[in-house]
C-alpha cells in the first residue's frame, strides 16, 4: 500500500512538473475562456504560479466602502488594471484618488466617477500627472459639473477620447457643451444625454472642433436655436467620420421634434453609419425609406418607443441592411405576428433582438425569430403576449446559438409553450420566467433539457411545488423568490444544484433554518444568498452561515436579524457582507458578488 501511495505521489509531482513547462501565455488563454471570472478563485488556489497568472488577468476594479481597508493590497495585487469604478464610494473622493495615484498601474485607461456629488478637483491634477494617458472618463449623474470643471479635465487629460457627462443634476448644459467643443480635440465618443436646453449652434461647434468624433449620444435632450432642425443636420455634416448617433428629443423648443429627425435623414448622408438609435421620437416611413436608399452598413438599429412609422418603412430599411446584428423594436405600436414573421426572414445575421412591451406578439413571433435567425444569441420579449397563440410542433426548428432568453411578465405563457422552447433551444444559458404565473412544470423541463443552463429567474412562478430529481451541474444562479417551496424541496435543490453561487429565496414563507442549512452544507461554492422576508428562518442562522461556508460574500438576512457594528466588522473580516436591505442584491446578470471583497480576503 505504501509503495502504491509513493508511486501515486511521484506521478502527481511529475505531472505538475510537466505543466510548469507550458508557457504563461497558453495558461492565460485557457483561463480567459472561463465564462465566470469568479472561477479564477479556484484556479488561484492551485499554486502560487496560477495565483500570479489570475492576478494578471484582472482588468477592472470597483471600489466600494467595504473594499477601502484592503485597497492598497488590491492595487498591488492586480498590476494590469485598465479601469477603476468609484461610483459606490461615499467618502472623500480626493483622498481616494490620491491613494490610487500613488500606486503603479501602467495600463489604467478608464475612470468612472458617476453619481458623485462633485468633481474631486484637488486630487485630479495629482492623478493626471500619474495617469496622463487616461482615455475614458465617466462623470454622469454628477450633482455639480461646471464648465470650469470640464476645462480642468481638458487640461489634465489632453488625450481623452471618451467622456460621459449625461443626466446632470444641475442644468446649465449649454456652458458644458461649449467647454467640450473648445477644450477636447481628440474625443471619439461623447454622451450628452439628459441635458437641458442645448443650442444647435453648440452641437455644431462640438462636431466641427472634435475632428475624431465617431459616436455622439444625445438621448432625452432638448434643442433650441434660430437655425432650427437644419442647424442640427448641418452640425452632423461637419463630422463625416461619425459612425454612431443616438438621438431622442424630449422637447424641441416650439418646433415639432419630428422636424429634427426629418432634416437629419433628408440632409445627412448615412452611408458610413453603423449604429443608429432614435428613442421615443416621431419617425416617418419617408425617413426610413431615405435611409434604405442610402444602403447604409448598419450593424445596430434601435427604435424603442418610436412612433408614426409603420411596417412599410421598417421593412424597406431592413431589406437593405444585410449586416444588421442588433435590433430594438421595443414598444412599437404596429407590430404583430405577421410583421415579425416577415421581418425575421430579412435578418439572417441578427444576434440580438428586443421585442418587449408589444402585447400583440405571441408564440409565432418568438419561434419565427428562433427559426429564421440562425445566429441569434439573445431574445427579449418581456411583457408581450407569448403563450397566447400556440404554434404547430412541425414548425419548430432547433437553434443551437440562442443563449439568453428573457420572457418576464408574459401573463399567457404556460407549460406547453415553455416546454416547446426547451425542445428547440438546447444551449440556453440564461432564462427569465419571472412573474409568469401560469408556468410550473415547464420551468423544470428547461432545467432538465438545457444542459448548459447557468442562470434561471423563476420569481413569482405559478408552481406550488418545485421538485427537482435530476442533476443540474451547470446552474450558478437561481431565483425562487415568492415560491411556495419548503425545506424538503430546498434540500433536493441543494443536492442537485451543488454548484450554485447565488440563491434568492425572498418571501419564501415555508422554508426554515433547516432548509437553509442544507443549502449551505451542500453548495460549497455559494457566494450570495437572500432570505429577505423569510419569516420562519431564525435570525441566528446568519452567523452560522458566515462561519460555516467561507465562500459566502453577501447575505441578505431574514427578518428579526439586527446587525450590530461589531458583528458587521466580524463578518467583514470573514469576507462576507451582511445586510437586511433587499436593494443590495441584484440579478446575477449584473455579477454583483462584490468580487473585490472576495479577492481581498482570499489573499490579503
Amino acid at each position: 500500500m505504501s509503495m502504491s501511495s509513493s508511486s501515486s505521489s511521484s506521478d502527481s509531482e511529475s505531472e505538475y512538473s510537466n505543466l510548469q513547462h507550458i508557457p504563461d501565455e497558453c495558461w492565460e488563454s485557457v483561463f480567459k475562456y472561463l465564462s465566470d471570472p469568479l472561477d479564477h478563485e479556484s484556479l488561484s488556489l492551485v499554486s502560487s504560479h496560477f495565483l500570479s497568472l489570475t492576478n494578471r488577468l484582472r482588468t477592472s476594479l470597483t471600489v466600494s466602502d467595504h473594499v477601502l481597508p484592503f485597497l492598497p493590497a488590491l492595487l498591488c495585487r492586480f498590476p494590469n488594471l485598465t479601469s477603476i469604478n468609484l461610483t459606490h464610494h461615499t467618502g472623500d473622493l480626493n483622498e481616494l484618488l490620491s491613494q490610487i495615484a500613488s500606486s503603479h498601474l501602467p495600463s489604467l485607461r478608464s475612470l468612472d466617477l458617476s453619481h458623485q456629488p462633485a468633481l474631486p478637483s484637488i486630487a485630479l491634477r495629482h492623478f493626471s500627472r500619474k495617469f496622463p494617458a487616461l482615455k475614458s472618463l465617466n462623470c454622469s449623474f454628477m450633482d455639480s459639473l461646471t464648465d470650469k470643471d470640464l476645462n480642468l479635465i481638458a487640461e489634465c487629460f489632453p488625450n481623452l477620447e471618451e467622456i460621459d457627462i449625461s443626466y446632470p443634476r444641475i442644468a446649465d448644459a449649454e456652458s458644458r457643451v461649449k467647454a467640450l467643443a473648445s477644450g477636447f480635440k481628440k474625443l471619439r465618443k461623447v454622451n450628452l444625454s439628459g441635458s437641458h436646453t442645448v443650442w444647435f449652434s453648440s452641437i455644431f461647434d462640438l462636431c466641427k472642433n472634435c475632428e475624431f468624433l465617431e459616436e455622439l449620444v444625445l438621448l432625452s435632450t432638448n434643442f433650441i436655436g434660430p437655425t432650427g432642425p437644419i442647424g442640427f443636420a448641418n452640425a452632423i455634416l461637419q463630422r463625416p467620420e461619425l459612425r454612431s448617433l443616438a438621438l431622442g428629443c424630449s422637447h424641441v423648443g416650439f418646433m415639432n421634434e419630428g422636424d429634427v429627425i426629418s432634416k437629419f435623414f433628408e440632409l445627412v448622408s448615412l452611408k458610413e453609419f453603423t449604429c443608429l438609435e432614435l428613442s421615443y421620437s416621431p419617425l416617418s416611413d419617408e425617413c426610413l425609406c431615405v435611409a434604405a436608399e442610402e444602403g447604409l452598413p448598419l450593424r445596430k438599429l434601435s427604435l424603442p418607443g418610436c412612433f408614426q412609422y409603420g411596417y412599410g418603412g421598417i421593412s424597406s430599411l431592413l431589406r437593405n441592411c444585410n449586416n444588421l446584428q442588433h435590433l430594438d423594436l421595443q414598444c412599437t405600436e404596429f407590430l404583430d405576428d405577421r410583421c415579425v414573421i416577415e421581418l425575421s426572414m430579412l435578418l439572417g445575421n441578427l444576434n440580438f433582438v428586443n421585442l418587449s412591451e408589444n402585447s400583440n406578439l405571441s408564440d409565432s413571433s418568438l419561434f419565427a425569430i428562433i427559426r429564421n435567425c440562425p445566429l441569434i444569441t439573445e431574445i427579449r420579449m418581456e411583457r408581450a403576449g407569448v403563450g397566447k397563440q400556440k404554434v404547430e410542433k412541425d414548425c419548430l426548428v432547433v437553434n443551437s446559438h440562442l443563449k439568453f432568453l428573457y420572457l418576464t411578465r408574459n401573463s399567457y405563457l404556460d407549460d406547453e409553450s415553455v416546454e416547446m422552447i426547451a425542445s428547440v433551444c438546447p444551449n440556453l444559458e440564461t432564462m427569465d420566467l419571472s412573474y409568469c404565473e401560469r408556468v410550473s412544470e415547464g420551468a423544470v423541463e428547461v432545467l432538465r433539457r438545457c444542459c448548459k443552463i447557468r442562470h434561471m429567474n423563476l420569481a413569482r412562478l405559478g408552481s406550488e411545488l418545485f421538485w427537482i430529481d435530476f442533476e443540474i451541474p451547470t446552474l450558478c444562479s437561481l431565483n425562487l423568490s415568492w415560491l411556495h417551496i419548503g425545506d424538503e424541496e430546498l434540500s433536493l435543490i441543494s443536492k442537485r444544484c451543488h454548484r450554485l453561487k447565488e440563491l434568492k429565496l425572498d418571501f419564501c414563507q415555508k422554508i426554515t433554518a433547516n432548509g437553509v442549512n442544507q443549502v449551505v452544507e451542500n453548495c460549497k461554492q455559494l457566494r450570495v444568498i437572500s432570505l429577505f422576508s423569510c419569516e420562519k428562518v431564525a435570525a441566528d442562522v446568519v452567523a452560522w452561515m458566515v462561519f460555516t461556508r467561507r465562500s459566502l460574500r453577501k447575505i441578505i438576512a431574514p427578518p428579526r436579524f439586527h446587525l450590530t457594528e461589531g458583528q458587521r466588522d466580524l463578518f467583514l473580516r470573514h469576507g462576507c457582507i451582511v445586510s437586511s436591505d433587499l436593494t443590495n442584491v441584484t440579478d446575477s446578470s449584473a455579477r454583483n458578488y462584490e468580487p473585490e471583497l472576495l479577492e481581498a480576503f482570499l489573499f490579503p
